[in-house]
């Protein structure tokens, strides 16, 4: 249908706006999710009943109905912030479940757009990271460079997420990995280059878990996400310890204040979670909580937050170890699928990279009810739900 494919190209054209507007990923999603309704790629009375059929669903409803109930402890009432999140996550479903339940044959039509826009994204990265913020500056006039580049993040963040489906699929048009790996390796130095340092990170760490599993297929998979399930629980422990032992002055004097900062939040927030293990401090507590503390630094290392600066604590501080289980749970299904899923190991690998890079990130800078960074992690659910149908059959003989 013409207005569906107008859709998608609005979509994909909106990719190198993210650059500049993260509300853009917001946006993509919007647009990816129209495009699969009135496409009909399903039928809309059994998208509820597609969901509820899977264990991960049910536990997915479970937290948003722990969600709710939370307001009930919450110190101020954020409706429209769940609201946000709530409907960011329905539209990453409904693609999900579109690129399902679509012919392969539509689907591969998609590959080539989808490279062309990523490209555009990275030459847009690269433009106004060698011109110091240019383009941006045109509209922003008057703030410094390192505030001009600091706009840049939220595409930054989405291009370390859709990186690796995006390499596969260069695999998928090339037979050869000689183009996705200098792709690769051009979004790593790139992400190097600009002041969040958390991206390039991320990107190394799902490239080491992406070779992995290239090479120990399932077994491999389950380590990687074994070792960052782990290290999200332990991490209130570790931040607590860190704190204690004052890392965050020793970052703060040694590596760049940012960090110190952010050690001294993880600190905090650890305190706070342990006076309240079990419920939490309720829904969206964080924005309160965080206003409350002391300005940076005071004497005892506390800091003042908007957002714990890392997703798991989020979810300690404001939705307690009812919370942590319901999430929990969630992940170590949906792993669990995802090796079944798996059409071969090139797909698990591409698996592996895009929830190490994606968790990498959530876990040293943002929190969680951002719409926009939830909707940036629902692109990249839906990159991925693509390479896994794009690529069945393909290499079966060696997957």
């Amino acid at each position: 249908m013409k207005h569906t494919k107008f859709l998608i190209l609005i979509a994909l054209m909106s990719v190198p706006l993210v650059a500049w507007f993260k509300d853009a990923t917001v946006v993509m999603l919007t647009l990816s999710a129209a495009a699969v309704l009135l496409g009909q790629s399903i039928k809309r009375r059994e998208l509820i009943p597609v969901i509820l059929r899977t264990n991960s669903g049910l536990v997915f409803c479970a937290i948003l109905i722990w969600t709710l109930t939370s307001f009930m402890w919450a110190p101020h009432f954020s409706a429209m912030a769940w609201i946000k999140g709530a409907i960011v996550i329905g539209l990453a479903l409904v693609v999900c479940v579109g690129i399902d339940q679509t012919p392969r044959d539509k689907l591969e039509r998609l590959a080539i757009p989808i490279i062309y826009a990523a490209f555009g994204l990275l030459a847009v990265l690269l433009i106004e990271r060698i011109t110091g913020g240019f383009l941006v500056g045109l509209v922003r006039d008057g703030q410094t460079t390192d505030r001009l580049l600091n706009v840049m993040n939220g595409g930054l963040v989405l291009l370390s997420g859709l990186s690796f489906p995006v390499a596969a699929l260069l695999y998928l048009k090339t037979q050869s990995w000689r183009f996705p790996s200098f792709f690769l390796a051009i979004c790593l130095v790139l992400t190097a280059a600009f002041r969040m340092d958390a991206v390039p990170v991320a990107l190394a760490a799902g490239l080491l878990s992406s070779l992995l599993v290239l090479r120990w297929r399932a077994p491999a998979f389950f380590v990687v996400t074994s070792v960052i399930g782990l290290g999200a629980l332990c991490w209130p422990v570790v931040a607590y310890l860190a704190s204690e032992a004052d890392f965050h002055i020793w970052f703060t004097e040694n590596v760049h204040p940012n960090w110190g900062y952010r050690i001294a939040i993880w600190g905090r927030v650890s305190e706070l979670i342990s006076e309240n293990v079990l419920i939490g401090y309720g829904f969206d507590a964080s924005r309160f909580i965080g206003e409350t503390a002391g300005l940076i630094p005071d004497a005892a290392g506390r800091t003042s937050f908007m957002h714990p600066h890392n997703g798991f604590l989020q979810i300690w501080l404001e939705l307690g170890l009812v919370g942590v289980a319901l999430f929990s749970a969630t992940a170590i299904l949906s792993v669990r699928q995802t090796v079944r899923r798996a059409p071969n190991r090139q797909a698990l690998a591409v698996a592996a990279g895009t929830i190490t890079a994606s968790s990498v990130i959530w876990l040293l800078s943002f929190g969680i009810w951002q719409a926009w960074w939830l909707a940036a992690l629902g692109l990249n659910v839906c990159a991925a739900t693509l390479l896994f149908r794009l690529m069945v059959d393909v290499d079966r003989t060696h997957g």
